[in-house]
């Protein structure tokens, strides 16, 4: 990921909404030059530190992002990183936007953004569940899917199942 210098701004991706291009110079304005813009697919999606990722949500909530479409994660053991992708929609507007930031595999943690949108709480626990990823200041992170026994995050892509739960049957 390269760092705009503080004398760039960075460029939207080709295309941009006149609305896009206006709400990506306010997060700019909020986040400084840490924050970057690039394409998920066909998706305008702003890159920025994991430190910075509530303040980018609430700010993309003043600007008419009242919902949250979903919350995922990425593992890149290679890299030693989970990528986690925040897409937030519109209600009255056909825009969404996905806000990205990376966080080590050795210390997955994130601060929560369930206080900005509500049902961020769903997805970060089954994040929590099937990654490992803890969302700091959550309210209530838990494990939503498996069981409290369940040993390891089966969606970690070094993750061996033990048991082999598997049903082998001919076709």
């Amino acid at each position: 990921m390269s760092t705009p210098t503080p004398d760039q701004t960075p460029a939207p991706p080709p295309g941009l909404p006149p609305e896009l291009e206006a709400l990506r110079d306010k997060l700019a304005a909020v986040l400084g030059t840490d924050a970057v813009w690039e394409l998920k697919g066909k998706l305008p999606a702003f890159r920025l530190p994991a430190k910075a990722i509530v303040s980018a949500c609430k700010t993309l909530r003043q600007a008419g992002f009242d919902y949250l479409l979903f919350v995922t994660a990425v593992d890149y053991p290679s890299e030693n990183r989970f990528e986690i992708v925040y897409v937030a929609g519109q209600y009255n507007g056909p825009d969404q936007i996905a806000l990205v930031t990376d966080i080590p595999r050795d210390n997955p943690a994130v601060e929560s953004v369930s206080q900005v949108w509500d049902t961020a709480e769903w997805h970060e626990r089954e994040i929590f569940d099937l990654f490992g990823i803890r969302f700091e200041n959550h309210r209530d992170l838990r494990r939503i899917l498996l069981d409290d026994t369940w040993e390891g995050y089966p969606l970690r892509k070094d993750y061996v199942d033990k048991v082999h739960n598997v049903v082998k049957r001919p076709y």
